[in-house]
């Protein structure tokens, strides 16, 4: 039988994709072996811990990591910290929790990422929980769907692990949450933001009827703008004016219309204008005209503050004008990948300030001072990471295991973290 073209180039595709899946896997392995070199000494504790000394990344019975050791390897991985320690945790739950699954993975039976779905749903369960779960999936989890492996998960739950049938109601109560995702390195530009978020079903749906009649009103008004627009534009007069709600107990929202804090930057040759504002983004200068124009709108607007200007002070802690240029300055985490706002952040000393003898000590001033996020701000105290400043808004760190980044913010990526290996590439 002749081979075709086509045949020659789908068997390439075959191939390059078990071989994908395999590299997959030495990659798990390489993580195992990874973390017995970096077990703490109390390897295996019943409880889940957190600490200097070491974090459970796994369910209970998975070893004890150093903590900022994973950090670099999540760093090392192109990852973020929270990223890479799922990373781990997810493959030590394997190995040590799920062992049957682990086996079929390693056997390139169950590709990894179904693999991890399971993970997700098992770390916070007992151990006979788990080992419930990874009975029951192990033999058909090559082609079992997510709704039986959340059955099964429910049933593990029922049958072994009362506390986390209840924890997980708890849960559930407390990840209610609602984000206006201001600013961000995939940001429009075009005067829009995302909105997501989580709401108990009365909420969610009081909040449903109370969009659908502004929609409505607004369309009996004489709006012509689709009706997804209408919606929009009706949750936009709710946060100003709360026609459903009247929850202020301050006097500071009685004056209605919204607040816009203006730190502008206009370029002669774009239509848009960048913001300065922490969580800000580029906008159109359309959308700012309308802004100013939009009736109960306050419009502050700041001059400019020189990001590259040496603010400095002699005391430990820093002014609100230091404050605010280092937070517009840095906008989030400088940790390598880390994208935590500056609102959570702390202002870290990169060279430490001596309180004892301040003259002996690193300074509080501009180029001494970075944002880092309190679990980052923690490493770079109590670890071996280390990071400079070459210039304004550069970062270059130096991980526990000497491997080395360049983290940069640049205007049209929402000035969100851009973490670059500095290291050589190793040799092919």
């Amino acid at each position: 039988m002749r081979t075709t073209p086509t045949a020659t180039a789908t068997q390439a595709v075959i191939d390059a994709k078990s071989a994908a899946a395999a590299a997959e896997v030495v990659a798990l392995q390489a993580v195992v072996a990874w973390a017995v070199e970096h077990r703490v000494d109390n390897s295996l504790v019943d409880d889940l811990t957190f600490g200097i000394d070491g974090v459970i990344l796994g369910g209970r019975g998975c070893p004890l990591i150093e903590e900022f050791a994973a950090y670099d390897l999540a760093a090392s991985l192109g990852m973020s910290s929270e990223g890479g320690c799922r990373y781990i945790a997810n493959t030590l739950e394997l190995r040590y929790r799920l062992r049957r699954i682990w086996e079929q993975v390693v056997a390139l039976k169950v590709p990894v990422w179904k693999a991890f779905a399971v993970c997700e749903h098992t770390l916070n369960l007992s151990f006979e929980a788990a080992r419930f779960v990874d009975q029951m999936l192990a033999p058909t989890l090559r082609s079992g769907s997510f709704a039986q492996i959340e059955r099964t998960v429910a049933q593990a739950i029922d049958l072994y692990d009362p506390e986390e049938a209840e924890r997980r109601r708890l849960k559930a109560a407390d990840d209610r949450d609602f984000q206006v995702h201001l600013g961000g390195r995939n940001a429009p530009t075009d005067g829009t933001v995302e909105v997501t978020g989580t709401l108990s079903t009365e909420d969610a749906l009081d909040l449903e009827a109370a969009v659908k009649q502004g929609a409505k009103s607004l369309s009996d008004l004489g709006c012509q703008e689709s009706a997804g627009a209408r919606r929009s534009m009706a949750v936009g007069e709710m946060a100003r004016t709360q026609l459903t709600l009247d929850l202020d107990t301050s006097g500071a929202g009685d004056s209605g219309g919204r607040g816009v804090v203006i730190y502008a930057h206009i370029d002669a040759d774009s239509r848009h204008v960048s913001l300065d504002n922490v969580g800000g983004g580029d906008v159109l200068i359309e959308q700012l005209r309308d802004w100013c124009q939009s009736a109960g709108t306050t419009v502050t607007i700041k001059p400019v503050i020189d990001l590259n200007q040496e603010i400095s002070t002699q005391a430990y802690v820093p002014t609100a004008k230091l404050v605010e240029q280092v937070r517009l300055r840095d906008q989030c985490c400088v940790f390598p990948n880390c994208t935590r706002r500056a609102e959570h952040c702390d202002l870290d000393h990169r060279v430490p300030f001596n309180k004892q003898n301040p003259s002996a000590g690193g300074q509080t001033t501009t180029s001494n001072l970075s944002l880092l996020c309190r679990k980052h701000h923690r490493a770079k105290t109590f670890s071996a990471w280390q990071y400079d400043s070459p210039q304004p808004g550069v970062y270059d760190w130096t991980s526990p295991s000497g491997r080395r980044f360049r983290v940069t913010r640049g205007r049209r990526h929402g000035r969100m973290p851009i973490t670059t290996p500095l290291d050589d590439p190793p040799e092919p």
